[in-house]
């Protein structure tokens, strides 16, 4: 089973499930120790286990840092997380300029989804939301969305670091 993770430090150690100390650690030194490659890029690794992916562009200063929150109807929910999955994990492995996408969902009422967006830049933004795989989300979903509200965000803390990568 394909799982998404998020290796900032101060996320990952926050919110790592008890018992996942190793995988913790250790992602914490491969994220305080990652450094651009000749292409310009951020790699992004996990020695654990095997990750699935493509290296990451580094943030330009019109990047985009977004809240997505998503209002799905009960009855869809099921449908929405697998549509939600997948074009969160094609973006992942497949676009540099995605730097992030995490989704969770409310305790209270699952049913309120958001979802923590990174882009590179306007332009990886633009490529993504062009690209078959979100369209496919886009009007697949549609149907199954009772409200949906983008939130840009300002990072208070613009030299942390989020390295979103899908491993098996």
């Amino acid at each position: 089973m394909t799982r998404l993770a998020t290796c900032a430090v101060c996320l990952l150690l926050a919110f790592m499930p008890a018992g996942n100390g190793a995988v913790a650690q250790t992602a914490s030194v491969n994220v305080t120790s990652m450094e651009k490659n000749n292409a310009g890029t951020v790699p992004c690794t996990d020695s654990v286990s095997e990750t699935v992916g493509c290296a990451k562009l580094p943030l330009s200063p019109d990047a985009i840092v977004r809240l997505s929150k998503i209002e799905v109807y009960p009855g869809y929910m099921d449908e929405y997380v697998r549509y939600a999955t997948e074009v969160g994990e094609i973006s992942l492995r497949t676009e540099p300029g995605v730097i992030a996408m995490y989704a969770v969902a409310e305790k209270e009422n699952p049913c309120k989804i958001t979802i923590l967006e990174i882009y590179s830049s306007r332009e990886a933004y633009d490529k993504h939301i062009a690209s078959e795989h979100f369209r496919r989300y886009k009007t697949g979903t549609l149907k199954m969305v009772k409200s949906l509200i983008l939130s840009d965000q300002t990072p208070l803390n613009p030299a942390s670091k989020i390295c979103n990568f899908i491993y098996k």
